[in-house]
């Protein structure tokens, strides 16, 4: 705890490192406890090798993550933020994961100061059970090092081993740098170790002699799991415990601190005396069911195992009871697990253990054939007896009780994991047993469409492609080609099938337009024929409402979420609040902000709105106040208006421009003397919860109020009275409402956190028609067209929407583009278009004057797109895919031009084609670059290996950069070596004789072709990894784009930064310069591609294409 409380930063890890059942684990837990105790608990990991979701290292971070969310809301509303630029991070590697969803979320705590004086502490435990966790050290112990997340400490604790220690061992140099902190545990001396023991030993066997004790003492040595199996074997029955006491202290020893011995004859003595008396099959089989607890995937029922090894449910159940100091059956799942990793070490071990070994290769084939035999038995057409294939399932009467009788607990194991016993069954890549192979071809010829029906019914339908690819994997043999050519045809089919589910998920439905943000509120123009939004991300975006087209580049100068937007009376100026504690006023047309930000909010702006006359603004703020400014000015009339006990959320002026209405979370509603700030009668109070939103009728007689209550209201502006009871129908919060314009004012329409809009007659509060569905999440903004016949909503779901007031019938066109982040974008040589390739699997042209789609998406490749590009005469594009092939298309008509050019092993990560536009080459992530015959899609000559024009340069995750001999695929010269992180993007100079690279360091450098030489220092200016560099057409500038969500223009003599970021995206995947060298395009995760018009030192973004 000293190294807890510690506040110093001096050292931000801890490494305790001890051999199996030293006892790392309990004091894990320990640790995690009094942190809790504490608040110091920021987030903890438990491996484990028994739970698949334990093992796996892609779950480490995004689990802590989560976790750190709820212990700072802070880091949650960060995390939210990322999460919604690329919602697929948590399925990226660690090296990303670390950056996203821990880096950037926590310098946003750091910067609020919320933990000075005290650390909090994330626990990791048992970092050597889980799988590839050098993926993960290798991203966060360099984070750590470098003091990445100051204020954040780390504890691991593992066994010895490289994959561990490679990255957490340090020498005693860097150790009294006190950066990290090692500690041995198996390194204790002995006495202090046994003390502790003796005293758990005195706890849990009261009736044992001193003496007794000590002999155990000596025989645990320095093991807590000896001396915890102990107890669990003596005090597991009631009958034999002192005769189990007196066999354990038979085996007295005292063993080297280290040595495995005494806990193995333990576990031999267990073993050995659950089986006395058994007769030669029966100790097989109860070796059988043993060895199957510790070799499944995941841990199962009794029941389960005895349909794996064909026992009676009730053998095994006895198995595993006699069994009870290594094995437990938890109650909560009735699944079977160990109680420590030492037990599953024993068994495997035939060193250790020569009587009672589980030969792997053997016990895997046994289980695959049994997964295969009980779904050959049990898989059939129509597996729930469904009655008709024109109901949809969950139409079926009882419909979860069929699905549990038809697939039983041990074949829905079978069909999960059917794939992984199989690519146990073999070692060093030898092919499969015959008779698994057998049996395969009969299950993939008679079962395999049945066994996709279970999987369906069980609503795992996309593991199934996982579980073939990895069946692919698997050598099967020459001759068994056939029926692996099957498989490889169902995983494509699969591949489809998912794209298409991908496609119905991301399809817009009419009369929806999307934002890259968060919308938080919109507002209309007087004439409704622009609509305002305002984003999460800080930015304000306008539209044509007639078209659904963007109207210019979003207006930029908050810092934080736009909360609140309104037009002045004229349309010529919109009023923005924000949580960055301002108000702004910006010119409708131009997106130009109109004099300085209105500063004298001490807390978030939550509501803006124009006086009827345009002379002025109010303002609400969660400072708990109401403000008046001068709209010309800025300037603030009068005094704050003071009198809500809590933040106020909502204000608006009534008609006459004399009164001001305001929300509150203290659950009333006020009215205000616009020229004397005074409080008009009383509070209106009715409400059970927050106000959300408030508004005046045409008239100015009535206000509308909605609430957190999920209920709208309707008072009497003057009095305050209740006109009639509150209008019920969302069932969650009410978020916004409004009423319809003049001159009548007969309805309210309201939008809701039930993700509807609702239509209310003003004056009996029923509900006019149906709810409005078609929003996916929060409805956050409501408005009435000024004709009151149509009405327009906005959503956290990223769309605004407008409906059919009398109908609800959604109106407009679709708005379209990518559905999935952008990664890859160029212009062609004209610079008339532009290409871009996305996650969403598919190549876009575009217009890149105007931005519009030029013609339909390429489809094709059958997983993300990472890189694309023109050849030189602007007739066809080449792309590069996460599916490990390259394309070429049709420029004109998005027609592929010959098959996909195979022969990489791994996602195809960079493509590009030669000058003359006849050869391409690729890059991929097997480490190897190829050339191919562009029209002919033929390699020509062998792979370029080495990282893993005339010449082409690479990049590479060893943080080095490559010159190869175009013709010849021989590298040219040394390493060029420098940057401390991957190196992400490369480019020649347009003569040739330079090198640009871009890297995770967060720097661009420079480099002599020739040589290899630097050319001067790195160019520092991104605060997160670089992503992509390109040189200028005169070589003269670079352009970088970077995860900081900026755009960089560099003078490649000097480094120096020109003019200011490009900022406006999200993370940036692509950039390049088009061929005049005076625009730049980019490409993000906001699934956005933006053009940036380059004048002397500065750029404006003038272009975006539709998202």
């Amino acid at each position: 705890m000293d190294w807890v409380e510690d506040s110093s930063n001096a050292s931000m890890g801890y490494w305790m490192c001890g051999m199996a059942g030293t006892g790392k684990s309990t004091i894990a837990k320990s640790l995690c406890l009094m942190l809790e105790e504490q608040q110091l608990l920021a987030g903890s990991f438990f491996c484990s090798r028994q739970i698949p979701e334990c093992r796996e290292y892609h779950h480490i971070i995004p689990t802590i993550a989560y976790q750190l969310a709820y212990y700072s809301c802070t880091f949650g509303e960060t995390l939210e933020k990322v999460l919604e630029e690329d919602q697929s991070v948590a399925l990226k590697e660690p090296s990303f994961q670390v950056k996203k969803l821990l880096i950037q979320p926590w310098e946003a705590v750091m910067k609020t100061g919320r933990f000075e004086g005290h650390v909090p502490v994330i626990v990791i435990d048992a970092l050597d059970e889980c799988e590839n966790v050098s993926e993960v050290l290798k991203a966060i112990v360099p984070a750590i090092q470098n003091k990445q997340m100051p204020g954040l400490k780390f504890f691991f604790t593992s066994r010895p081993g490289k994959n561990v220690s490679s990255h957490l061992e340090i020498d005693s140099q860097v150790a009294n740098s006190g950066k990290v902190k090692n500690f041995y545990l198996h390194n204790v001396e002995k006495n202090l170790v046994q003390d502790d023991i003796r005293k758990f030993l005195q706890d849990e066997l009261q009736d044992v002699t001193d003496e007794q004790i000590q002999i155990l003492v000596n025989s645990s040595g320095k093991l807590f799991i000896y001396a915890a199996t102990i107890v669990k074997y003596v005090t597991g029955t009631d009958v034999y415990g002192q005769k189990r006491l007196n066999d354990v202290l038979k085996l007295a020893q005292d063993p080297h601190a280290m040595d495995y011995q005494g806990i193995d004859q333990l576990y031999r003595e267990i073993l050995k005396k659950t089986m006395l008396g058994q007769r030669e099959s029966e100790r097989q089989m109860s070796l059988k069911i043993v060895h199957t607890v510790v070799s499944t995937a995941t841990p199962v029922t009794c029941k389960i195992i005895s349909q794996l090894v064909d026992c009676s449910v009730e053998v095994a159940n006895a198995t595993i009871q006699g069994l009870q100091s290594v094995l437990y059956i938890n109650k909560e799942d009735k699944k079977v697990y160990t109680f420590h990793a030492s037990f599953p070490d024993y068994i495997f071990s035939a060193e250790r253990n020569k009587e009672n070994h589980c030969d792997q290769l053997v016990h895997q084939v046994l289980l695959e054939k049994a997964c295969l035999s009980i779904m050959d038995k049990k898989l059939h057409f129509n597996m729930c007896n469904l009655p008709s294939s024109f109901l949809l399932d969950k139409e079926v009467e009882g419909i979860d009780k069929r699905i549990a009788e038809s697939i039983p607990g041990e074949l829905e194991y079978c069909c999960f994991f059917w794939a992984y016993h199989l690519g146990k069954c073999t070692v060093d890549e030898a092919a499969v047993d015959e008779a698994v192979i057998g049996m395969l071809e009969t299950f993939t010829q008679k079962k395999m469409i049945f066994w996709i029906e279970a999987m369906f019914l069980l609503d795992k339908l996309s593991l199934c492609l996982d579980i073939l690819e990895m069946t692919i994997m698997v050598q099967v043999g020459e001759k068994n080609k056939d029926m692996l050519g099957k498989i490889k045809e169902m995983v494509n089919i699969f591949q489809r099938l998912m794209i298409v589910k991908k496609a119905r998920k991301t399809l817009r439905q009419p009369g929806s337009w999307s934002t890259p943000s968060r919308i938080d509120c919109l507002s209309l123009s007087p004439d409704g024929s622009i609509l305002a939004t305002g984003l999460t991300n800080g930015e304000i975006m306008t539209w044509d409402t007639k078209t659904g087209h963007q109207k210019g580049d979003p207006f930029q100068g908050h810092s934080n979420e736009v909360s609140s937007v309104a037009f002045s009376p004229d349309g010529e100026r919109i009023v923005s609040g924000s949580w960055d504690n301002t108000v702004r006023v910006w010119n409708t047309r131009t997106g130009a902000p109109e004099r300085d930000p209105f500063q004298e909010h001490s807390y978030c702006v939550t509501s803006v709105a124009f006086s009827p006359d345009g002379e002025r603004i109010v303002s609400g703020s969660w400072d708990g106040t109401v403000r008046v400014w001068n709209a010309r000015t800025g300037s603030q009339e009068g005094d704050p208006f003071q009198g809500h006990g809590d933040r106020v959320t909502s204000v608006a002026f009534s008609p006459d421009g004399e009164r001001i209405v305001s929300g509150s979370n203290d659950k009333t509603v006020r009215v205000w003397n616009v020229r004397t700030g005074a409080p008009e009668g009383d509070p209106f109070q009715g409400h059970s919860n927050r106000i959300t939103s408030v508004a005046f009728s045409p008239d100015g007689e009535r206000i509308v109020s909605g609430s957190y209550d999920n209920t709208v209201r309707v008072w009497n502006a003057r009095t305050g009275a209740p006109e009639g009871g509150p209008f019920q129908g969302h069932s969650d919060w009410v978020r916004s409402v409004t009423f319809s314009p003049s001159p009548d004012g007969e309805r309210i329409v309201s939008g809701s956190d039930d993700y509807t809009v609702r239509v209310w007659n003003a004056r009996t509060g029923t509900q006019e028609g149906d709810p409005f569905h078609g929003h996916s999440n929060y409805v956050t903004s409501v408005a009435f067209f000024p004709d009151g016949e149509r009405i327009v909503s906005g959503s956290y779901d990223n769309t605004v929407r407008v409906w059919n007031a009398r109908t609800g019938a959604s109106e407009g066109d679709t708005f379209q583009g990518h559905s999935g982040s952008v990664t890859s974008v160029a212009f062609s040589l004209d610079g008339g278009r532009i290409v871009s390739g996305s996650h969403d699997g598919t190549v876009r042209v575009w217009n890149a004057r105007t931005g519009a789609p030029e013609g339909d998406p390429f489809s094709g490749h059958s997983n993300e797109v990472t890189s694309v590009a023109f050849s030189p005469d602007g007739e066809r594009i080449v792309s590069g895919s996460y599916d490990k092939t390259v394309r070429v298309w049709n420029a004109r008509t998005g027609d592929p031009e010959g098959d996909p050019f195979q022969g990489h092993s791994d996602i195809v990560t960079s493509v590009a084609f030669s000058p003359d536009g006849e050869r391409i080459v690729s890059g991929s992530g097997d480490k190897i670059m190829r050339v191919w015959n562009a029209r002919t899609g033929a390699p020509e000559g062998d792979p370029f290996q080495g990282h893993n024009g005339k010449k082409i340069v690479s990049g590479s995750d060893d943080n080095t950069v490559r010159v190869w001999n175009a013709r010849t695929g021989a590298p040219e010269g040394d390493l060029f070596q420098g940057h401390s992180d991957w190196v992400r993007s490369v480019a020649f100079s347009p003569d040739g004789e330079r090198i640009v690279s871009g890297s995770d360091d967060n720097t661009v450098r420079v480099w002599n072709s020739r040589t290899g030489a630097p050319e001067g220092d790195p160019f520092q200016g991104h605060g997160n990894g670089v992503t992509s560099v390109a040189f200028s057409p005169d070589g003269e500038r670079i352009v970088s784009g970077s995860y900081d969500s900026t755009v960089r223009v560099w003078n490649a003599r000097t480094g120096a930064p020109e003019g200011h970021s490009l900022q406006g995206h999200g993370n940036i995947a692509s950039v390049s310069f088009s061929p005049d060298g005076k625009r730049i395009v980019s490409g993000s995760s906001d699934n956005t591609v933006r053009v940036w018009s380059i004048q002397n030192d500065w750029a404006q973004c003038y272009s975006e294409s539709d998202e």
